[in-house]
């Protein structure tokens, strides 16, 4: 029997949590075990659903179709004692169990660059700068991929050509959310990955999200936090972080900005303040490289506007008198650069990066 589908039945036995599976397979061993003696006299500790849950045995044909659907959708699923599980998410208290994966993993771990969602405009390119300096410098970058500081890291990484992991609370049948869907495909167009606990088909439901962000700090060495408020979702990474035993970095922030009050305040409690790129990859133990950014593949009038963003926010009706360009011209090279992650708007105005 193929122990792929034990792992599968195991996670998905009807009111077994992540933590009581991991107690069954510190006693037994191996799922194989747990279904063969765990509903017997070692599982007396369990509630009596859950032992009449194991008690039939594994539901193969439900863990069968499981992994036909997923090969489909061009899925990888791997166990927690498989060879090409990450050893140092194994190692964290609570692993998952199995773990849907698209796209190639790094071979070896990297840093999680979080924050705000809501970030300034300075947090998200402080976050994109970092990211590539990481990047280039052969590290991994891992984010939850939502908007903000998130999407500023993947977007930084991906151009300067370098690896990141979008790690999602939800199905990877599609990249949530769904604006940066397009975002996500280039980090899987740039070699990267998307990874998941879960089975396609579920959604990312609110209370995910602080149990995905276990898996952001436990596939990373360090965690930096760029923006944070006082009750981001960053700081439950950071909690998971600690807990994991791994190294809390901070980009200082100005003391009056709502978003950066918990980032400032992991300052007060220890976190390693991190000045500029050099910083953090001495924080990583790397040696830094030279930042090599991906040609943006914008030309004409879109590589006119890029460049011109590059001295901040503009309005779009000033760039488009700057640069005589007219109305069409303007809004399709807007599109161009939007479709292609190097650019958003927000409201009236265009910034450089992802959303």
């Amino acid at each position: 029997m193929d122990e792929l589908l034990l792992w599968i039945s195991l996670r998905s036995v009807p009111g077994l949590g992540r933590r009581a599976a991991h107690q069954l397979l510190e006693a037994f061993g191996s799922p194989r075990e747990i279904f063969a003696r765990a509903a017997l006299s070692g599982g007396r500790s369990l509630p009596s659903s859950v032992r009449a849950s194991l008690a039939p045995g594994p539901d193969l044909r439900a863990a069968e179709a499981e992994i036909v659907r997923s090969r489909r959708l061009g899925l990888r699923i791997v166990a927690c004692d498989a060879p090409d599980f990450p050893p140092w998410l194994r190692a964290i208290p609570d692993p998952p169990l199995v773990l849907w994966i698209r796209g190639p993993l790094p071979a070896e771990w990297g840093v999680a660059i979080v924050g705000a969602r809501r970030a300034s405009v300075r947090g998200r390119r402080v976050a994109e700068d970092l990211a590539a300096a990481a990047a280039s410098s052969g590290v991994a970058v891992i984010s939850g991929l939502a908007y903000g500081i998130d999407a500023a890291a993947h977007a930084g990484a991906v151009a300067a050509g370098g690896c990141t992991l979008a790690v999602l609370a939800g199905g990877l049948e599609r990249a949530s959310p769904t604006g940066n869907g397009e975002l996500a495909r280039r980090i899987l167009g740039a070699g990267g990955a998307w990874v998941s606990e879960h089975p396609p088909g579920t959604r990312p439901t609110g209370w995910r999200f602080p149990e995905r962000n276990r898996l952001v700090s436990g596939l990373a060495r360090a965690v930096l936090v760029v923006e944070a408020g006082e009750k981001s979702g960053s700081l439950w990474t950071v909690r998971h972080a600690l807990d994991q035993g791994r190294d809390v970095l901070t980009v200082p922030g100005p003391v009056d900005l709502a978003s950066c009050r918990g980032s400032n305040r992991l300052l007060r409690d220890g976190a390693v303040p991190i000045l500029a790129a050099d910083d953090l990859l001495l924080a990583l133990g790397v040696e830094p490289r030279p930042v090599t950014p991906k040609s943006s593949g914008a030309s004409g009038a879109a590589g006119k506007l890029l460049a011109a963003l590059d001295a901040g926010p503009r309005e779009v009706d000033a760039l488009g008198r700057e640069l005589s360009l007219t109305p069409a011209e303007l809004s399709a090279s807007l599109l161009e650069l939007e479709l292609a992650g190097l650019a958003r708007r927000e409201g009236s105005r265009v910034l450089r990066g992802a959303r």
